[in-house]
């Protein structure tokens, strides 16, 4: 009877679970997306690469304070409310909302916010990952005001026809 081959099974699981693990971490530092860890209480447990790029601040500078850093005054009560319906167990898709960087300067983000759990399954904390897409809504923004223009100058054109039509009809007998 092979007494080795339950060992190197449970060390064939464990390798296994070992480079999934790596290649897991692999991935979330090579995101251009922030991908951030925080507890129940909001405090950063891991800052990727991205985090640092979008925010500015190091994973040194941010791992073990609170996420509200980045958080605009006029936007601190969103951040309860996610904690809120992270511990019950909700995720939250696709959230924009507005940020501050380590500059001072804000950001429009889109957050997916997802609860984070332990070997028994208990909620512990949330995954947030954040894309900036300021440019999307500078975009958006530009176009509204294309539309308001260009619908305000059809409007005067409209009004110019019509005088002229008005201007016609008054001096047509037939």
């Amino acid at each position: 009877m092979d007494t080795d081959r339950p060992q190197q099974e449970f060390r064939d699981a464990q390798e296994q679970n070992d480079i999934a693990a790596q290649l897991l971490a692999s991935i979330v530092e090579s995101s251009n997306d922030a991908i951030i860890s925080k507890d129940l209480n909001g405090i950063v447990r891991s800052w990727n690469l991205g985090a640092e790029r979008l925010f500015g601040y190091t994973a040194a500078q941010m791992i073990g304070r609170s996420i509200t850093i980045l958080i605009p005054a006029e936007f601190e009560d969103e951040e309860p409310s996610i904690i809120g319906r992270i511990a019950k167990g909700e995720r939250i898709d696709q959230y924009e909302t507005v940020r501050q960087r380590k500059d001072g300067t804000r950001i429009h983000v889109s957050l997916t916010v997802s609860p984070i759990r332990d070997r028994s399954g208990k909620i512990v904390g949330a995954s947030k990952i954040g894309r900036d897409i300021s440019d999307a809504k500078k975009a958006q923004e530009k176009q509204k005001l294309l539309l308001r223009e260009m619908s305000h100058r059809v409007k005067n054109l409209f009004a110019v026809a019509s005088g002229v039509v008005a201007l016609s009809a008054r001096t047509t007998t037939t």
